[in-house]
């Protein structure tokens, strides 16, 4: 009787390559379908950041032109005497634009406005008013900053361990 081994044949069969070759494939298809899932979360990923960007571009934008009509209502000011009637005056001027809130800090004004970026973040901007006679020019930002629009509140305590109290 003879064996496989005596004609030099390999000890395992061809089904167990078939099952190789199956095994590789299987594997090869799913780092591909890995690869690709991963591709396009980072897509939609990007896209969303490229919207973030493009809406904070945007509203930086927009909150120049406002600080550009801000200087010109200040530049147009004439300045007449006292730098506590020049601060009154600006109150009453800045008071017709939207959106702008005059307040004043001692003695120094302070405006303000907010520019919104998405439904949940706005840039908040501060501008700190000058004495024109001193030559430092209108204003002066003292914050340019994106706050949350959302206030966290705290819904209650998670049950982390729960024990049975008999």
């Amino acid at each position: 009787m003879s064996t496989g081994t005596e004609k030099g044949y390999p000890g395992f069969q061809v089904g167990t390559s078939f099952l190789l070759v199956i095994f590789v494939i299987i594997c090869l298809v799913l780092l591909g379908v890995l690869s690709l899932s991963g591709a396009l979360r980072d897509k939609s990923y990007s896209d969303k950041v490229a919207e973030k960007t493009g809406r904070y571009y945007a509203a930086v934008s927009e909150a120049q032109h406002k600080l550009g009509e801000i200087d010109k209502a200040l530049s147009e000011m004439d300045k007449a005497g006292d730098y506590g009637i020049y601060l009154e005056d600006v109150g009453m001027i800045v008071s017709g634009l939207d959106g702008v809130v005059y307040r004043k800090d001692g003695e120094q004004a302070v405006l303000s406005y907010k520019v919104p970026v998405t439904e949940s973040q706005s840039l908040f901007v501060e501008v700190e008013v000058l004495d024109p006679e001193k030559g430092e020019g209108n204003y002066k930002i003292v914050k340019w900053q994106e706050d949350s629009e959302l206030v966290w509140e705290e819904e209650g305590t998670l049950p982390v361990l729960q024990f049975d109290e008999e």
